[in-house]
């Protein structure tokens, strides 16, 4: 049985994005959010850097239109990555996998939405 994972983050890009083509030829494209937590008014906020990765049609899309700095609202799935260090232990990372990224800047108002994690 499949389970299902579902997250939607809302930040601020940390850094231009990273295309790069698979060997069958899909599009990823790949960029960090930074997220702030507030837990009470007197405190300092928390900050957390997300890993996005989003794939084809949406990762054209992000690939022409998000920069550093941009507020964006991404939705989709989370993916966990596992591989084995130089040292021989295993790492992981967890990151979204955005098939709908809406760009929240003001300015222009624009939506990508795509296909999920290939």
């Amino acid at each position: 049985m499949q389970n299902y994972t579902a997250a939607t983050i809302e930040g601020y890009v940390t850094h231009d994005p990273v295309m790069r083509t698979t060997k069958t030829g899909k599009n990823i494209c790949m960029f960090s959010v930074a997220i702030n937590h507030f837990s009470n008014p007197d405190a300092s906020p928390r900050v957390s850097f997300i890993d996005i990765e989003t794939w084809e049609k949406t990762a054209d899309l992000c690939a022409k239109s998000v920069t550093k700095g941009k507020h964006v609202l991404v939705a989709g799935s989370l993916r966990q990555d596992r591989w084995e260090g130089k040292d021989g232990k295993t790492q992981s990372k967890l990151k979204l996998v955005g098939n709908q990224v809406r760009f929240l800047d003001p300015s222009r108002e624009v939506k990508a939405q795509g296909g999920g994690a290939h």
